[in-house]
């Protein structure tokens, strides 16, 4: 079959290697959608400690297709089906599982492999973490589960509310589903980004203020603007969608007193910040890290995802381009020069 490998930064290849093989309790799924997000990026950028074990590997974690081959022992999935896995599962008998802190799993299992005509689902993804997907959900939405259900996890932490105004960092993908849900949630949105085509889409889901950082000289400049909009104050809530040090900063800069900052985006591991300790204590800041999603919050994007108003609102906005497998390179340097929101990748 056709797979794009990692062999190290900025050095993937296609090549052909053999359909990978199942056991009686797996499924082998031809892939119908892939897609590009951060994390593949920063893993095309620098390699990934969890996702990347050996090299050449194959990569990629967001994915829908097709079941071709089941094991003798699956009975809840077909061949023909149209489905859906997540990327990992907890083992659910951890000291974290138990606490239902789920993303926190010592023994979570991950899935990579996604660039490429087919992959092996293992058992425990089969049982806990792979759905069926109705006709009426493009491949390419269905793909965006595991991006869905991390944005609901940031939300659920974030305390959102009606009567709050939340400052998103970042027009990524990731960044612009934080805009949606938070009108879902009817929450004010101050959507901050680079490219003006990247603020448009944050609009046209409903951002009520959209503010390019590149039009202001210093951050002082930009809390100024932000403040304004915010009745002198700042916004209540503020996640950073972004993953790196100087937009963890902006961030904290940013907040209101009292008020609380997400770091959502993962920046390099070792990265450091600079953060004023005085602020943090004397106003009371709330800082939290959310990582990853829960089955919770899986069952929950799964939910939306059937929505097809919200599917077809959504992700025609923030899926700009479709490629075939072999331009897997191209769409990794769209996504670094930010010509490309989120890329669909068909093997």
């Amino acid at each position: 079959m056709n797979a794009c490998l990692f062999y190290g930064p900025y050095d993937i290849r296609n090549e052909k290697i053999s359909v990978p093989q199942i056991n009686d309790n797996e499924i082998l799924v031809k892939i119908k959608a892939a897609l590009t997000c951060g994390t593949d990026l920063k893993t095309f950028q620098r390699g990934h400690p969890l996702l990347i074990k050996s090299i050449p590997s194959t990569f990629g974690h967001q994915f829908s297709g097709v079941v071709v081959k089941t094991g003798t022992n699956v009975k809840n999935f077909s061949v023909g089906q149209r489905v859906v896995a997540l990327n990992s599962t907890p083992c659910y008998q951890c000291r974290f599982c138990i606490k239902e802190q789920f993303s926190l799993c010592e023994n979570i299992e991950f899935l990579n492999g996604a660039y490429a005509e087919y992959i092996a689902v293992p058992e425990n993804i089969v049982k806990h973490n792979t759905y069926e997907i109705p006709g009426n959900i493009p491949f390419e939405a269905a793909a965006s589960l595991e991006g869905l259900a991390v944005v609901i996890h940031g939300i659920e932490r974030s305390e959102i509310s009606s009567d709050k105004t939340i400052c998103i960092i970042g027009t990524g993908s990731i960044g612009l589903m934080f805009v949606a849900l938070a009108k879902l949630n009817g929450a004010k949105v101050i959507s901050i980004g680079r490219k003006d085509y990247k603020l448009n889409a944050a609009k046209n889901l409903g951002a009520d203020y959209v503010l390019n950082m590149t039009e202001f000289g210093n951050p002082e400049d930009l809390q100024k603007k932000v403040n304004n909009l915010t009745n002198g104050f700042g916004p209540e809530i503020v996640i950073e969608a972004v993953g790196q040090p100087e937009t963890w900063e902006l961030a904290t800069r940013l907040v209101t007193r009292g008020g609380l900052v997400n770091f959502f985006g993962g920046c390099k591991k070792g990265s450091k910040v600079e953060l004023d300790t005085y602020r943090l204590h004397y106003d009371e800041l709330k800082l939290i890290g959310v990582f990853h999603h829960t089955p919770k919050h899986v069952q929950t994007a799964l939910n939306l995802l059937k929505n097809g108003s919200f599917h077809e609102k959504v992700f025609e906005k923030i899926i700009t381009h479709i490629v075939p497998l072999r331009e897997l390179e191209k769409a990794f340097l769209m996504h670094q020069s930010g010509d490309a929101i989120q890329v669909a990748v068909k093997p």
